[in-house]
């Protein structure tokens, strides 16, 4: 098999290591909006399955992937990943069906907050964090976010499993937009908000919205998504607008008063056992209407057996 290549061009130096106290209050820092003077598009790249040549022009970074041999995807892990607002980071991959797995190892969280785009599916993994900016816009065929961690075996492999690790998985949060146009949305931390702002789409999928300490993903849609390990801790805050052709948010704590709109609607298995999945509107009316009616139906029938039982204890008082 052919080893891991990366033909890289000349990029901004990656961020310097840090303690992980140090990241965590920069995670909390960033995520609550503050940003520091000049962010740096995705630098410090190493393949470690497949191949990517990266092009640096102006504020735009294309990464050009080549999948590993006999695989349909390619691994890179970065020292930093974020995209600066009016910058674009560009991922073209051999077909829309090829995933490239970017894990993040520095340390410091990712902040999208330009566009992150690629004509095949993305797999973003930083445990450090990883924030979707007010004005941002990630479109792809398929994408997926996580701070639960990934293993090194994994990435080779593509196997999507996910779990947090000692030091614990850091918050998720989409305030911008984000487009899977072929594929799903998922999104998984320990610690996920959706803003008021944020609008995420999958015409083509599922929407996922997800909080525990392990998950894999076996498929598409809610029927692939499996949770090994969860905590009563694990929270989702949803208050933007989720569009697909099924949506689901599982969580311990669940906060939502944002939008839900789906197309079609899968029940959730007893292996999801902490899912919460959310309906559209007018589904819920009729499925209301239809209980009412029923409810009022079984009363219409109970007094019309006590009413046919007093006739009868009244006829055999008369006789």
């Amino acid at each position: 098999m052919t080893s891991p290549r990366c033909h890289q061009a000349p990029h901004i130096p990656g961020s310097p290591d840090r303690p992980h106290a140090l990241a965590a209050a920069v995670a909390a820092l960033l995520l609550a909006g503050w940003q520091p003077a000049a962010l740096a598009q995705p630098s410090g790249a190493t393949v470690i399955h497949g191949e990517a040549r990266l092009q640096q022009q102006g504020g735009s970074l294309t990464v050009t992937t080549a999948n590993g041999a006999g695989t349909r995807h390619s691994a890179i892990d970065w020292r930093s990943f974020s995209v600066p607002g009016g910058s674009t980071t560009h991922f073209q991959q051999p077909t829309i069906d090829s995933t490239s797995i970017n894990r993040v190892t520095g340390g410091n969280p990712s902040q999208i907050l330009g566009t992150l785009s690629s004509n095949g599916r993305l797999v973003l993994v930083n445990p450090a964090g990883i924030a979707v900016g007010a004005g941002a816009m990630v479109d792809t065929a398929g994408f997926t976010a996580s701070t639960l961690n990934m293993s090194d075996a994994d990435a080779l492999t593509g196997r999507l499993r996910f779990s947090a690790g000692p030091g614990g998985a850091g918050p998720l949060s989409v305030d911008g937009r984000v487009l899977a146009r072929g594929a799903d949305v998922v999104l998984l931390a320990t610690d996920l908000s959706v803003g008021s702002a944020a609008l995420v789409q999958a015409p083509q999928g599922a929407v996922i919205v997800a909080a525990g300490q392990r998950v894999e993903l076996t498929g598409r849609g809610l029927e692939g998504i499996v949770f090994e390990v969860a905590a009563p801790t694990d929270r989702v805050v949803n208050l933007g607008t989720l569009e697909g052709d099924a949506v689901g948010i599982f969580a311990s704590q669940l906060q939502h008063s944002g939008v839900i709109r789906a197309t079609t609607v899968s029940r959730i298995q007893d292996k999801l056992y902490l899912g919460t999945l959310l309906k559209k509107d007018d589904d819920k009316e009729k499925e209301d209407k239809e209980k009412a009616e029923k409810e009022k139906k079984e009363k219409e029938d109970k007094d019309k057996a006590e009413k046919d039982r007093a006739e009868k204890e009244k006829g055999k008082g008369k006789g």
